[in-house]
């Protein structure tokens, strides 16, 4: 709009013969249609939903729902084309006038709906904006190569893990829910390259009940993992071992068992009695457990290869090869 208002005003006759007034009426109109229509082709761009991965559409839908964004676009869609439906109408109209009067009037009527529609419609574009911002700004997962998820209660120590095995650079602090998105680090294989997803700390609650932070974890949990190391922090500064078991037990409720790792971190500071239940929780549900301690580095090299091994191993059998 600011473009039709800037550059209007610019067009004049080339005399003051009605032939050349009317065709100025209908450069007129040909201007605010073009602009409008020309600034509408994003529109050709736009990925409908079934086209997007689920993870990037489920995220995105965080900030905006995806519903709301496509239904946007398509109102748009249907606008455009009404739009080009009345260029065509109006410039007849105009050219076929009986009078410079009627050319005028046909004019102004056609600059004055145009401009409305488009008013009417700053609420579509506004979503379709905030949709668009709300992608550019997921973390950038390629599915051609291998995924590790780390996931855990808020600090049991996920961004500190990401941070000394990938080239991920997270912030890493001493109290809860640090991290605020889903960072990806990498780890080079040769063939391939890891991709180690740091999720910020999820509790135990329903899906209903968690936070947009939480839900982000939620969604990477559910859509991206090859391998998922589960993270217990077993010191007396983490939450309880019950309330880490129940967490785990909503991971599992997504993510196959086969695919998931335990790691009891903080074992250079750890309360032994909240060892001994990790560990007997981990062995009633048949999983794999690591003593870890991501301050001194203790049993970090033996856990990356176990999970190295395991997510090439599930991403072999997820494109067939």
């Amino acid at each position: 709009m600011n473009k039709v208002l800037r550059r209007y005003p610019e067009l004049r006759p080339k005399s003051k013969r009605p032939r050349d007034i009317t065709n100025l009426e209908i450069n007129r109109v040909n201007l605010v249609y073009q602009i409008i229509i020309d600034k509408m082709s994003f529109l050709d761009k736009l990925p409908p939903p079934e086209a997007m991965h689920p993870f990037y559409l489920e995220l995105a839908s965080l900030t905006v729902p995806y519903k709301k964004y496509w239904a946007s676009a398509k109102g748009l869609m249907r606008l455009r084309q009404k739009m080009k439906e009345m260029w065509e109408d109006y410039r007849a109209m105009v050219r076929s006038a009986v009078s410079l009067e009627e050319a005028a009037r046909f004019r102004r009527e056609a600059v004055g709906r145009a401009l409305s529609m488009v008013r009417r419609s700053s609420g579509a574009f506004k979503t379709i904006r905030d949709f668009k911002y709300a992608v550019a700004q997921l973390p950038s997962i390629d599915f051609d190569q291998p995924r590790l998820v780390v996931a855990g209660m808020p600090s049991s120590g996920k961004s500190s893990f990401v941070k000394r095995v990938s080239t991920a650079e997270v912030e890493v602090a001493s109290y809860p829910f640090t991290t605020k998105q889903v960072h990806v680090g990498h780890v080079d294989l040769k063939r391939y390259k890891l991709q180690v997803v740091d999720t910020p700390g999820i509790l135990d609650r329903p899906w209903e009940e968690l936070n947009e932070i939480e839900r982000k974890a939620a969604v990477a949990i559910r859509y991206l993992p090859n391998a998922l190391l589960f993270l217990y922090d077993v010191s007396d500064e983490g939450y309880g071992i019950e309330e880490q078991n129940a967490v785990l037990e909503n991971v599992l409720r997504i993510v196959p068992k086969e695919k998931v790792v335990i790691a009891l971190n903080k074992m250079d500071i750890a309360n032994e009695k909240k060892v001994k239940m990790a560990e007997e929780r981990a062995k009633e549900l048949g999983l794999p457990v690591f003593k870890v301690s991501m301050k001194t580095g203790e049993g970090l090299d033996e856990l990356m290869e176990f999970l190295v091994k395991k997510a090439l191993e599930d991403f072999a059998k997820e494109k067939g090869v």
